[in-house]
């Protein structure tokens, strides 16, 4: 607890030079908090229900409010406890835009390139790499001797904005030179900086926060080798065989989309005379489509793709399917019965013959409809979608059959929700349909009500052929 009353808990990651930021910041501000650890390969539901724009790290939550972007957070924090501890942010106007101005700096050139130069394939990529970092730390260099005015720190005498920007990174600069030898400050090249770091890393508020050098280096060994990994798994290569009206592909398309993962589209032209010979070898037993291939490995069935996308990339975009064991059992239930009972009855009531084949397959279908808005009720807890603030297994099941629900609409007639029956559904095809990552994927409803009839005709006409 802050004083007054003021609630603070910190969400973050301990290797998080971000998150680092905002602890140390709390730390010479003298003030009390939660600290929340995340685990980013499972965010929780704060984290994504606090940062529901980049779902990232760190968001601190003062009083229930939650504040995002270390430096945005930085400055929160030195604002509403102006009072407490040092102040970091100069009171002068002019002083306090060029901290901005050095801060974005640090975060533009030289740590995005440092990052990317982290990403270099070889020795000889990285050096490359490095050279705008290099020339980013001789301008930061200059920085701090216009700021510091021959004193200790950016901030003068006492630390300030600056250094708890830059310091930051100081853990990350000892792993980098334990691991590859390489001094991002040195006393050549940048001799102040180089002095900054020893003195600064040598503060008991810096000492305490710090992340331990080894336990670095080893997550960055360990990062790597999970990159290295991957590369050699092919790159991940993922092969999806479908056609593009298949409510079930669809359902695969649309957790591919979520999960932000790309792929090779491979259109089966005609599964009912000529399906190809990867299909049929793929999918041996019911040669159906779709059937996902990972690094050369079929999966098969639309839910168990969708489930496999979610386990097998983990750490890609949130989750899909619940965390908790008994709400997992219990997507995976509504799932089944979306297939089983709700598509089903749809689909009967779609080829039925006569009035009364339709009418007793749409009875099934709206009573379908009605025990699904209750189930919307229950998995939503009011949030907008069957998995709460992010789409989750559910929203992609169902998804699957929206443009059956616009195809019906349009040629039949029948509306499968609507506001007076399944209000809560009605409102959520609009808002799942409305999302980026749906709109890339559903088919246009006008092309899908095209091959309905072109598909009707044939059948109408073969049915023909058949009985002369």
């Amino acid at each position: 607890m802050a004083s007054g009353g003021d609630e603070l808990k910190l969400l973050g990651m301990w290797a998080s030079p971000f998150a680092v930021r905002v602890r140390l910041a709390l730390s010479f501000k003298g003030l009390r908090y939660e600290y929340i650890e995340e685990d980013l390969s499972n965010k929780s539901d704060l984290l994504l229900s606090s940062n529901p724009v980049h779902k990232k790290v760190p968001v601190l939550i003062h009083n229930g409010k939650p504040v995002c972007e270390s430096q945005i957070i930085v400055e929160y924090i030195d604002e509403v406890f102006r009072g407490k501890g040092l102040s970091l942010i100069p009171a002068d106007p002019y002083e306090r835009a060029r901290a901005r101005f050095w801060a974005a700096f640090m975060d533009d050139k030289l740590l995005a390139s440092w990052v990317q130069a982290a990403r270099g394939k070889t020795v000889e990529e990285k050096m490359e790499l490095l050279k705008p970092t290099f020339a980013a730390v001789e301008t930061l260099e200059a920085a701090f001797r216009e700021c510091s005015k021959g004193r200790p720190f950016f901030g003068g005498d006492n630390v300030g904005y600056l250094d708890v920007m830059v310091g930051a990174l100081v853990a990350w600069v000892h792993a980098a030179e334990a691991r590859h030898g390489l001094k991002l400050f040195d006393a050549s090249r940048s001799p102040l900086l180089n002095a900054w770091v020893d003195r600064f890393s040598k503060l008991d508020e810096t000492k305490a926060l710090l992340p331990d050098i080894r336990k670095l280096v080893e997550y960055a060994n360990m990062r790597e080798a999970q990159a290295a990994a991957r590369m050699a798994g092919g790159r991940d290569e993922l092969k999806l065989l479908g056609t593009w009206t298949s409510p079930f592909v669809i359902k695969v398309k649309l957790a591919l989309s979520f999960k932000g993962l790309s792929y090779e589209n491979v259109e089966e032209e005609d599964l009912y005379y000529n399906k190809s010979e990867l299909l049929l070898k793929s999918n041996t037993v019911q040669k159906k489509v779709p059937v996902l291939l990972h690094s050369g490995k079929p999966i098969c069935e639309s839910q168990l793709i969708v489930q496999y996308i979610d386990e097998a990339f983990r750490t890609e975009a949130p989750s899909l399917l619940p965390v908790e064991p008994s709400e997992r059992a219990m997507a995976r239930f509504w799932a089944t019965y979306i297939d089983d009972k709700l598509f089903a009855s749809t689909f009967r009531a779609g080829r039925a013959k006569t009035g009364e084949e339709q009418a007793e397959a749409l009875k099934e279908t709206f009573a379908a409809v009605e025990t699904l808005a209750a189930t919307f009720k229950e998995c939503s807890k009011g949030k907008p979608f069957f998995g709460g603030e992010n789409v989750g297994y559910l929203d992609i099941v169902l998804g699957g059959l929206i443009p059956l629900v616009y195809v019906g609409k349009a040629r039949c007639g029948i509306k499968l929700f609507d506001d007076t029956r399944s209000p809560l559904s009605e409102a959520w095809v609009e808002r799942f349909g409305a999302l980026d990552a749906t709109k890339a994927i559903l088919p246009e409803v006008d092309k899908l009500i095209e091959y309905s009839k072109a598909k009707q005709a044939r059948a109408a006409a073969m049915s023909a052929a058949a009985s002369n």
